[in-house]
């Protein structure tokens, strides 16, 4: 969970501002990927967002604001040579790390730099499928990201996107607990309101990055607005064994951190 500070309003922070962050913790947050996925994308995020997927052989793919790079890597092993894979980040460091991360693959696989919002890089009708995973929440301009999406993608194309799930964490959200400390519940307050914070993605990390509030008819407005029609939606929670595994999960079973969307472009 992001450990949020003081929300402000999101014209008051720059596209410049919001790529800037994740520049500087461009290097800390790869960090948390260096033995593959962290733990809730590799057990939580990325199945699900995988399943939604299907299989890629045969499809040129775009994963936007791909960070580091793991989700195309695994495509790539999952696909073979078979597949045509294109990362994008605005981060220089994050690009660095991904191609350094991707060199045994490189053949099947590119990375770029560019904003998701202005993919200048490529031509309409380009891409089978995209890809955002845990970052539209990151990025200011979500909808000139979905923008440049829809105009990359072919009609029939398939866009799968995952973000923290915008209706459990809200502004006012948080843990709540009696008074010797022990946790009763979670806390959701502020869910219609468009706002920014900033705060460590991770604990540990040192740098702070933006994330943008929305409610979730921004998000579906945006979408419709840009010919998708949403076919699958999921929130996936850990699972009963991988609870077992890690009994400190047990507060995470009913509130449901993540949402994983699929979309078709109609038109």
């Amino acid at each position: 969970m992001p450990l949020q500070e003081s929300a402000c309003k999101p014209e008051n922070v720059s596209n410049e501002d919001a790529i800037a962050c994740w520049e500087r913790a461009a290097g800390e947050f790869a960090a948390f990927f260096a033995e593959g996925p962290e733990f809730w994308h590799a057990h939580v995020i990325n199945p699900c967002l995988l399943d939604l997927l299907g299989d890629v052989r045969g499809k040129a793919v775009l994963d936007l604001a791909c960070g580091e790079g793991h989700l195309a890597r695994e495509l790539v092993a999952r696909a073979g040579d078979d597949v045509e894979i294109h990362g994008v980040d605005a981060s220089q460091t994050m690009i660095r790390i991904a191609r350094e991360k991707s060199a045994g693959v490189a053949g099947r696989l590119a990375f770029h730099i560019a904003d998701a919002a202005a993919l200048t890089t490529f031509p309409p009708a380009c891409f089978d499928v995209a890809v955002c995973n845990m970052a539209l929440m990151d990025i200011k301009d979500y909808r000139g990201a979905i923008a440049e999406v829809a105009r990359t993608l072919k009609q029939g194309g398939i866009f799968v996107f995952s973000l923290l799930h915008p209706c459990i964490f809200t502004p006012g959200s948080g843990w709540l607990t009696d008074d010797d400390g022990t946790i009763t519940g979670w806390r959701v307050d502020g869910y219609t309101a468009r706002c920014v914070t900033k705060g460590r993605v991770k604990r540990g990390m040192t740098f702070q990055t933006y994330n943008f509030h929305r409610p979730l008819e921004d998000y579906a407005g945006a979408l419709a607005d840009h010919g998708f029609a949403i076919t699958a939606m999921r929130e996936p929670a850990p699972s009963d064994d991988l609870v077992a595994a890690n009994p400190r999960l047990a507060h995470d079973l009913p509130q449901g951190s993540f949402l994983v969307v699929r979309c078709a472009r109609l038109g």
